[in-house]
């Protein structure tokens, strides 16, 4: 299931903005989000014969900035740990995959980092 099916149920109306790809952006979508009061990042797409605007892929490079720390981690569970498609028989098998490949994520990003900079020094909070 595409998880712009899921949309009205992940809106709350607490948001401030919704930043999502080009498969969100619907008349439906920006109606909801006006109505609501969210503002609207979603990204815009061209259609046959009505190429995206020059300002639009502009804007969708920006909003791709903020949507690219969200959607990396997904890529890299897809590629890296074969999870493109769930693997398990319910709901609480897939679950358990995907929190391990956080976790093993986690400990990737936190050994890098380690690796890069190394540890605090102790003395800096004094």
């Amino acid at each position: 299931m595409h998880d712009s099916v899921e949309r009205d149920t992940l809106l709350l109306g607490d948001e401030t903005a919704l930043y999502a790809d080009a498969a969100h952006n619907s008349k439906e979508t920006r109606d909801k989000l006006e109505h609501l009061g969210i503002a609207n990042q979603v990204q815009r797409k061209g259609y046959r014969n009505n190429h995206l605007l020059a300002e639009d892929s502009r804007r969708n490079d920006e909003i791709a900035v903020i949507c690219t720390g969200s959607e990396r981690p997904f890529a890299k569970y897809k590629s890296r740990y074969g999870l493109a498609r769930t693997r398990f028989m319910g709901l609480a098998k897939n679950m358990t995959a995907y929190g391990i490949a956080a976790i093993v994520h986690n400990l990737r990003k936190g050994a890098n980092f380690l690796s890069l900079y190394g540890l605090p020094d102790p003395n800096y909070a004094e």
